[in-house]
């Protein structure tokens, strides 16, 4: 589990032990045998913690102090249970694990992380692959291109976490699509709960300077996310001594621990070695790690339907 996610877990159960909180004060205003009861149920508890009262005695005088506190709710037009412990997940009792001997996510926990990866990934929910629209290519070649595409990014996210080459680097000239397929497969694998990270590849390089700035590892998230989707290679600034070196630095890691990447780049091969040299531009075009997409035909921004 996140920090952040035991961290919202945290928040929670403060909030809602505060809402309890408030209507137990509430109903000792109404009624202030409540207080009494509550103050009867410590005594019993005491009693019983020095010995000074059986377990069955005590069991017995705490459920006739339960269904006194539940009748006096009912009488006073409250649920029975309306001074019970609250929780938002009542299978995780707002901890984000269940399990006995095995703790694992709950699925409150896998939702919260799927909310925020989408959220944080900036994913576009209006490009997915349910809304692809073929009718949107009227040369039938680059139609049956995207198909294609579409096809194989759909078994790209049906193998992950483990496909059997992990990365998938697209490549062709602006409007072609490229982006969308890699918003889909975001967006397609964060619904199958796998940690995703959707950046441009700029965003990558702000969040490593501004982790410079900070005296922190800004390039971290990029080398643990399950799947990362970098978008827009080839538009970031070109730092000395930050770029290429973070690029490579996410390209080794990634790969030796073969975590599934999606490049995205409008630059073709030789642009890709020009601009990010031998060390990285090999890395991004391995063949026993990298299947390559190379996509052409008209600009679909500049269509007029």
């Amino acid at each position: 589990m996140t920090n952040e996610l035991k961290r919202y877990y945290s928040d929670l159960r403060d909030q809602n032990r505060k809402l309890l909180e408030q209507r137990t004060a509430e109903c000792d205003r109404l009624s202030p045998r409540f207080r009494s009861l509550q103050n009867e149920r410590g005594l019993v508890m005491r009693q019983y913690a020095a010995k000074k009262m059986t377990k069955q005695a005590a069991q017995s005088r705490i459920a006739a102090i339960s269904a006194e506190r539940k009748t006096t709710l009912i009488s006073l037009g409250l649920p029975a249970n309306y001074l019970d412990p609250i929780y938002t997940c009542p299978k995780c009792q707002d901890t984000g694990e269940v399990g006995d001997d095995v703790k694992k996510l709950c699925a409150c926990a896998l939702r919260k992380l799927q909310e925020d990866e989408r959220a944080g990934s900036r994913i576009n929910d209006s490009e997915t692959f349910a809304a692809f629209d073929e009718a949107l290519y009227t040369n039938d070649e680059q139609k049956k291109q995207a198909l294609n595409m579409r096809r194989f990014a759909e078994r790209y996210v049906a193998a992950l976490p483990a496909p059997e080459k992990p990365n998938l680097l697209i490549l062709g000239q602006s409007g072609l699509g490229k982006s969308y397929f890699g918003n889909a497969i975001a967006s397609a694998a964060i619904d199958r709960g796998i940690r995703t990270l959707k950046a441009a590849a700029y965003q990558c390089i702000q969040s490593v300077l501004d982790g410079i700035d900070r005296r922190e590892e800004g390039v971290e998230p990029f080398l643990k996310t399950t799947l990362l989707v970098l978008d827009d290679l080839g538009t970031e600034p070109m730092v000395p001594n930050v770029t290429v070196e973070t690029f490579f630095r996410i390209l080794n890691e990634r790969g030796a621990g073969r975590l599934p990447t999606v490049l995205i780049s409008n630059l073709d091969r030789e642009g890709l070695f020009e601009r990010y040299g031998e060390r990285v531009a090999s890395r991004m075009i391995d063949g026993a790690l990298t299947a390559i997409v190379l996509l052409k035909g008209d600009n679909l921004r500049t269509r007029v339907r």
